[in-house]
């Protein structure tokens, strides 16, 4: 029960808002209603494992589907079960104010500790009617409010435009979970010192210790109750140690880090399967495994089917072997009490899972991460790529118009010498307008047994692609091989297909992956047509949806680090592998472990992409946050104010606001010849390019 003044909001949230936070599901029964004897049972399991507080009727309570008077009923049942002696937050988001302010009121009467609330979803578009909405909020209740950035609300605020939603007064903080990695880093960087910045996943804690700041809470996920059990709480254990400074990465990798791979691929598969919403059934189902009582969940979502609770259930007791619960009845509306899970220390015989989401990605070493692609034209090259250490050998033909397809019975040859575990693509290269056609081509590559097989295009409308990576979609009924969309980052040049339009492409055209290539033999590659910042946005919003990711297109060995920021799963080369770098040549063993191994360097750590190419290994900054407009100015008065303020003070981070290409590349050059250091490059909707900078001098060292 809040035990605070509204002036006094901020000061109660920095001392109570601590450690791992959970997110509450609402549990229905088998004729529709909430299920009141489930949702108690499920606090109690949840307060069993240590967790600091919960949020009800968030997103992964399907507060859409809910009633007002049911929204209510819900909040009344967790302000019961916390009895004033559990953190509790209620959600309460809605189109309209008044409902909004109706929940606020209630979560306020019944003793809720703070509010959550997003952008009113639907027509709000711009960032000032989101600031204005929560002002409304804010002026009608004495909570605290913490505000959810999350792109299901249809709006992902900046982190200048959370920077204004937290100077209302009792906005405490944002739960920040934009799935934008640079995003979240730059709203902690710009925000943490005077608001409470939350980002719901793990990789916030290194990134933190590296850049300098501290997340003091987890709010809020499921983690918590998919991955413990009471008197096995190594999650809750580690986010409450992490939150407080103490990184035990050790720790993690020993409880943690197989179970959560296994919930990286689980959680893109079923947002990919639902089109980008939240994966609620994948989580409820999860939780009813682990001892909750979850039910179905409600239109328009449907539950996991059968042979997906089947699958995910066994590959669960993989982890956690002594799994004794009896998977839900098959329609997902089972509450009966799931008995407990007996935890290793360290699971055996784990299954691997890859990262990503795209689970049939698997190096035949057992290592994760970037995998190695090699394109090769003939047996020869296909075994000096094996020998080299080439995860996956791609077939392609470079004679055949701008890029074909090698002939099936090479593709024979090379399946039954290379060994099973390897990777073995077809690349069909730009194919024709002709879905049927090249369906049979893709038929022909699963009957092959080809692991995957690409489809490019260029001089094609956005429709016939569909409607031809459907049809190939099709003719793979029955097969394991896996469909790969491809654009290319040069088809402007050939008046073709956008490769900004990848995503929704691959999206709507059911692949499993994307590929981004190049079609120019002039001497520029893939960076020369898209920036990093941008290919890093298309990889993030593909791995998101749980589809596998790769690269092409010239890549040079000089475009390693970049290669590592951006981390594709797969990196597609052929010219610098072949003898003396020259594509036209044959691909030289030798050349293929030269690469391989500049890429574990950085899969490794050894090699830090970021450090290695800007000097410092800072921590952080004890001063402010500075932005230059570079919009409309020349390179050299850019470059000139930038190195003024840093002259000035070298302690604040500095924003770069940039517009033209060319003046981003000397800016970054400037910034490395200088021995500063990037801390992220953002590109906005309007495509200006935020640059943020550490100055050296604000560079701790240890």
């Amino acid at each position: 029960m809040a035990q605070y003044g509204k002036h006094e909001a901020q000061d109660w949230a920095w001392e109570r808002l601590r450690g791992q936070w959970t997110t509450l599901v609402t549990p229905f029964t088998a004729d529709d209603q909430v299920d009141e004897a489930a949702l108690r049972h499920n606090v109690r399991h949840i307060r069993s494992l240590g967790t600091t507080g919960a949020g009800c009727t968030w997103g992964m309570g399907e507060f859409w589907s809910l009633t007002r008077d049911e929204r209510m009923k819900v909040m009344d049942i967790v302000a019961d079960e916390a009895a004033g002696q559990w953190l509790i937050g209620a959600h309460v988001t809605h189109t309209s104010h008044h409902e909004m302010l109706a929940l606020a009121r209630h979560a306020e009467e019944r003793g809720f500790d703070l509010l959550i609330a997003a952008a009113p979803y639907f027509v709000t578009k711009t960032e000032e009617q989101v600031i204005e909405y929560i002002h409304i909020l804010a002026e009608n209740t004495s909570l605290a409010i913490m505000f959810y950035n999350s792109p299901q609300f249809g709006i992902v605020l900046s982190p200048q435009a959370l920077k204004r939603v937290c100077a209302i007064p009792n906005v405490v903080g944002v739960k920040e979970a934009s799935f934008n990695q640079q995003l979240s880093i730059e709203a902690h960087l710009l925000l943490g010192k005077q608001a409470i910045i939350s980002t719901p996943d793990e990789w916030i804690f290194p990134k933190a210790r590296q850049l300098g700041f501290q997340q003091q809470v987890m709010f809020a996920n499921t983690s918590d109750f998919r991955f413990d059990i009471p008197g096995a709480n190594h999650y809750v254990q580690f986010i409450d140690r992490a939150t407080r400074g103490d990184l035990d990465q050790e720790f993690y990798d020993t409880h943690l880090k197989d179970i959560k791979a296994l919930s990286d691929k689980w959680w893109g598969r079923t947002v990919k399967k639902f089109g980008g919403a939240l994966p609620v059934p994948m989580v409820k189902y999860w939780g009813e495994l682990m001892g909750l009582k979850a039910g179905s969940v409600r239109p328009p979502l449907a539950d996991l089917t059968a042979e997906e609770k089947d699958e995910l259930k066994a590959e669960l007791t993989a982890l956690r072997p002594q799994l004794a619960h009896q998977a839900a009845s098959s329609n997902g509306q089972s509450t009966a009490a799931p008995s407990a899970i007996s935890l290793h220390d360290r699971p055996a015989a784990a299954t691997p899972i890859a990262g990503n989401g795209a689970d049939w990605l698997r190096a035949g070493s057992g290592t994760s991460g970037m995998m190695l692609l090699v394109s090769v034209q003939n047996m020869e090259e296909a075994l000096e790529a094996d020998r080299g250490g080439a995860d996956i050998i791609d077939i392609k033909n470079l004679q055949e118009a701008l890029v074909g397809s090698g002939h099936p019975l090479l593709v024979e040859e090379i399946r039954r010498r290379i060994p099973p575990e390897k990777h073995v693509s077809v690349t069909l290269g730009v194919v024709p307008n002709q879905p049927g056609t090249v369906a049979m081509a893709v038929y022909a590559a699963a009957r092959l047994d080809a692991t995957s097989v690409k489809v490019g295009f260029v001089n094609t409308d956005y429709e016939t692609a569909v409607q031809t990576l459907r049809e190939s979609r099709a003719a793979l009924q029955g097969s394991k091989t896996k469909l790969i969309g491809s654009l290319f980052a040069d088809n402007h040049l050939r008046d073709g297909l956008d490769p900004n339009l990848m995503v929704k492409l691959a999206k709507d055209g059911e692949c499993d992956g994307l590929l981004i290539d190049t079609l120019t033999k002039d001497g520029r590659n893939l960076f020369d047509f898209i920036p990093e910042p941008r290919l890093k946005e298309i990889v993030l919003e593909a791995k998101q949806l749980g589809m596998s990711t790769a690269l092409s297109g010239h890549l040079r060995m000089t475009d390693v680090d970049e290669l590592a920021r951006i981390n594709p799963d797969i990196v597609g080369v052929r010219g610098a592998v072949c003898a003396s770098g020259d594509r036209e040549r044959a691909v030289a063993s030798e050349a293929v472990a030269a690469f391989r191994r500049e890429l574990e360097l950085r899969k490794s750590g050894a090699i830090d992409p970021r450090a290695a190419a800007r000097p410092g290994s800072g921590n952080g900054s004890d001063g402010g946050w500075i932005v230059i407009d570079g919009r409309g100015k020349n390179c050299a008065g850019v470059i000139a104010a930038l190195a003024q303020q840093v002259e000035r003070d070298g302690q604040s981070f500095v924003e770069a606001i940039l517009a033209d290409a060319l003046n981003i590349y000397d800016v970054i050059l400037w910034v490395e010849q200088a021995g500063h250091r990037l801390i992220t490059q953002r590109k906005d909707q309007d495509g200006t390019v935020r640059v943020l900078i550490q100055p050296n001098a604000g560079v701790k060292t240890a």
